[in-house]
This record gives structure tokens, sequence and C-alpha cells, in this order.
């Protein structure tokens, strides 16, 4: 398997799966697995094989989830804390009085909205989110369908295709929390689902239907496949396929 390819050729998919090529073709074949034909071979996209393992119930190999085609190059520095990282900068001095000290937060960006924060700097063009949650998010941006990375319902990071169906810049969907991009009538599903989920619920979809609320307004119906990750620990990517768009309450676009 080419571990740089962002396209997956029956082989590589047929390898990573564990399966026969021949069940690979098939799955193209009767359609439930796109794919786009170079010269004569079919060549498939990471996020459309997630999906479609998804949909169809099966388990999707870490290989996948990491980056397209394979393994992080580099590995990752261990995780320190913000206040560390800081300790010998200018603003360093204001992180003991700071809400991600007091509660020893390890994933700062969560409190992002909490009036208590003390950190002048924003996220998205934050050194110590470059240096150490940067790597471990990048894989999201080899995502063509809109994707993010979540843990207790907020995001790590997303990519661009999902900051456009929300109508947000990418930076802003660091430290979120999903009521920002959830509409309330889905609102509640999703927390249900995840507090079940993270407890071991094996009766949890791992693909249903929510509606998303962009910042322009609207509401957009989107089916949401929700995997686990091993790295980032103990995190969650979810790949949303939009199936429509309702603009007001009697206008929806497919």
């Amino acid at each position: 398997m080419n571990e740089q390819l962002p396209n997956l050729s029956v082989m590589d998919i047929a390898e990573i799966c564990g399966v026969a090529r021949s069940t690979v073709s098939y799955w193209i074949a009767r359609k439930s697995l796109q794919a786009c034909r170079s010269g004569k071979k079919h060549l498939v996209t990471v996020d459309d094989l997630i999906f479609f393992l998804k949909s169809e119930g099966q388990s999707i190999p870490q290989i996948l989830l990491e980056q397209a085609g394979g393994i992080y190059s580099q590995p990752f520095k261990l995780l320190k804390p913000c206040w560390e990282f800081w300790a010998d900068h200018s603003h360093g001095k204001k992180c003991q009085h700071c809400v991600v000290f007091t509660h020893q937060a390890r994933e700062c960006f969560s409190a992002k909205s909490n009036q208590n924060l003390q950190c002048p700097i924003r996220c998205p063009e934050c050194q110590y989110f470059a240096e150490y949650y940067g790597p471990r998010v990048a894989f999201i941006h080899q995502i063509d369908k809109p994707a993010v990375i979540y843990k207790n319902l907020c995001l790590w990071s997303g990519n661009r295709a999902w900051a456009e169906l929300c109508g947000v810049g990418v930076g802003e969907l660091i430290g979120a929390g999903i009521e920002e991009f959830v509409h309330p009538d889905s609102l509640r599903t999703v927390i249900s689902y995840d507090k079940r989920r993270v407890q071991g619920d094996p009766t949890v979809p791992d693909r249903y239907q929510v509606a998303l609320s962009p910042k322009s307004g609207g509401k957009i119906e989107v089916y949401l496949a929700i995997s686990p990750l091993t790295r980032p620990a103990n995190t969650w990517l979810a790949v949303a396929e939009v199936s429509n768009f309702k603009t007001n309450d009697n206008d929806w676009q497919n």
C-alpha cells in the first residue's frame, strides 16, 4: 500500500480492511462505496471509505483515522500543561490566575469561552496548540467531507468543509462547544448519544441524522458517522454527509 496516497485503490482497501479484492469491487459495483475511475483503476477517497464502513456497521481501521493512507510521519511531543509551556514567557505570569490552571485542565482550548480565562492568545494563533495539539489533529484536513474531532462535546478541530457548512472560520472550531453548531431540535439527542457512547452502550447508533445550525441561519440535515479515535486518546471523529438544507420552514434544498 502507498502510505502517502490520499486516494485508495482496490488493492489498498482490501489490505486495510482485511478482505478480498473481489469484495471491494462488489462494494463499488453496487454503488455503495463511492469511487472514481483513473484509467483502469477505481480510486476511493479515505473519507468515502470511512463513511461507507460506518454505514455498513463495520469497524474503522485505525490507519484510516490517523492520516490519509497512513501513519504519522513523526512521533508526537509528550503533552505538557499550557502553563508549563508558557512559564518562561511574559504572559505566563497570568497562568496561576487562569481557570485552566486552577482546574488543572489539560485541554486549555476547551475553556476558551470561560470568563475566568486569562490567556491573551487566540487558539488558532497559539504556539502551544500548534506544537502539541496541531500534529495530533492534522489528519482532519485530509478528509474531504465535513468532519470534526471532539471530546466531551467540545471540538478539538475541524476541517474547512465543516467550517464552510457552519459558516465560520476553521480557527473558530477549536474549543467550540457542540451547542454552537447543533440545532436545538437535535441537541438533546446528540448529548444523550454521546453520554451513552462514552459509557460503552452498544445500542447507540454509529450513524444517525442530526440537524445543524449554520451561522447564517436555517437548518441543515446531515448524517453523522461517529468513530472512536485512539490518537488523540479518548476523542471521537464525526464525519457528516449533507442530506437537506432548510432556509425557512417551507423550503428544503437537496
